[in-house]
């Protein structure tokens, strides 16, 4: 049995409508959707949940007897899909209220400041409930974005709060000497009389624990004259 792997690059994204009308032509076929998945570098996950959101209910008329199914259709998914991103696309910074915006920046860049920015943003909320207003996470990333008069360096938590790094592990390395696989040629093939090997052998490594040590000087090489 062969199986088909995609060369896609495996990042996240959203799938597009090409893709979705793949997925109608696979499932015409008769593809299951773990198959689905690995012709379109997608999770399965990812497959099944577009195949429930853009499933339409069928019904067919076969000699006088009515049969109903569901079929996945290609633009049903993606209308779907429309109207979903429509619904939770984040606030635009347009959108908002100039009036929000402007006191916000007077409440965070007063000398003595009395709200944070949940609390402005909910204080606000609650005393102008016909006026568009972000939310908090919304404000943090426009202000780390540069799109207000506030700075990160007006929010001392905001200045205060860093990303965790990966911890670096670094290993004690010790050079003693120069190794023994930089020693000359001539050391090797024992064309040069007069060298001594050195072998140390620890014990426990406590204070005070023997050592064995070894020296030994190979035998001199015969040198002949022609």
């Amino acid at each position: 049995m062969s199986n088909t792997h995609s060369t896609k690059k495996s990042t996240y994204s959203h799938l597009s409508a090409s893709e979705r009308g793949e997925m109608a032509a696979y499932l015409k076929m008769g593809k299951k959707p773990a198959e689905i998945a690995r012709l379109l570098g997608r999770h399965r996950s990812t497959i099944s949940r577009e195949i429930k959101r853009g499933s339409v209910d069928q019904v067919q008329d076969k000699n006088g007897k009515r049969t109903y199914f569901s079929a996945y259709f290609a633009d049903s998914g993606q209308r779907v899909y429309e109207s979903n991103r429509q619904k939770c696309s984040y606030l635009k910074l347009n959108d908002c209220s100039a009036k929000f915006i402007e006191q916000l920046g007077y409440a965070l860049k007063a000398k003595i400041r009395l709200h944070s920015v949940d609390s402005f943003v909910q204080t606000y909320k609650a005393n102008h409930p016909e006026e568009v207003v972000p939310s908090t996470k919304t404000i943090y990333r426009y202000i780390k974005e540069g799109l207000l008069v506030i700075k990160p360096i007006d929010l001392p938590k905001m200045v205060s709060i860093r990303k965790r790094s990966k911890p670096v592990i670094k290993t004690n390395k010790k050079t003693l000497g120069q190794s023994i696989e930089e020693r000359p040629e001539c050391i090797n093939d024992r064309s040069e009389f007069g060298h001594w090997e050195i072998d140390l052998v620890l014990g426990k490594k406590t204070k005070g624990e023997a050592v064995v040590l070894t020296l030994s000087r190979p035998p001199d090489t015969l040198c002949t004259r022609s």
